[in-house]
């Protein structure tokens, strides 16, 4: 299990990066189309949208993993022991239960999107993976419409369905490891704590001669 878990938080790291960095070549691609050469392409904006909306769905439950949510913690963190592990139990229970309504609503959505078969308005298929698709096939396992060859919006949103998946698992396991005293508790992101990290480094990154000012101010 420990294994299956390494390999996958490795999987989630390499798959966020190439989110990320296709973001920004496509970003940077646009704007190079815009201002240099007077010119757009329709696809790379649903693109980037769609590929932001992976990334963020996706980035959940490394979030919960690596404790990069927000949180307030002010009353937990003063108790300790039973105390403490009880609002942690009840806590891990109340986000099971969001993540179980959103699966529901993710589920009945994606259906809807894939009984009616809406393609995306600005994505197609490459042509060469249409022509080798059975048309019939194509539309009543796929709902792509060759002659289209737009890609159906079920596929391109069904990381609703992933992403709240993964983060349930990530709760189900926070949950035990809290059950086993492996863990008090979420791990939360100090925004403070980060902040006043950062101005420490940038005073010890100032120079000799600026700091010289600051002193003599």
């Amino acid at each position: 299990m420990t294994v299956i878990s390494k390999l996958f938080g490795y999987f989630e790291e390499g798959f966020l990066n190439l989110l990320i960095t296709l973001m920004t070549l496509l970003v940077f691609g646009e704007v190079i189309a815009r201002f240099f050469f007077n010119t757009g392409f329709l696809w790379i904006q649903e693109l980037t949208l769609t590929l932001c909306g992976w990334f963020v769905l996706f980035g959940m439950s490394y979030g919960v993993k690596v404790g990069a949510h927000i949180g307030v913690d002010a009353f937990v963190s003063k108790l300790s022991g039973k105390p403490q592990k009880a609002v942690a139990i009840f806590a891990c229970l109340c986000c099971l239960v969001y993540c179980g309504i959103f699966l529901k609503g993710s589920w009945d959505y994606l259906s809807q999107m894939y009984q009616i078969g809406i393609p995306m308005e600005d994505i197609d298929f490459p042509a060469w993976f249409i022509h080798q698709l059975d048309p019939d096939f194509a539309w009543e396992t796929l709902r792509i419409d060759v002659e289209d060859g737009a890609i159906p919006i079920w596929l391109s949103q069904s990381i609703i369905i992933i992403g709240f998946t993964m983060l349930t698992w990530r709760f189900i396991e926070l949950f035990i490891a809290i059950l086993k005293n492996q863990a008090v508790g979420f791990q939360l992101a100090d925004e403070a704590k980060d902040s006043m990290h950062l101005i420490d480094e940038a005073a010890l990154s100032a120079s000799p001669e600026q700091q010289n000012d600051k002193d003599a101010k």
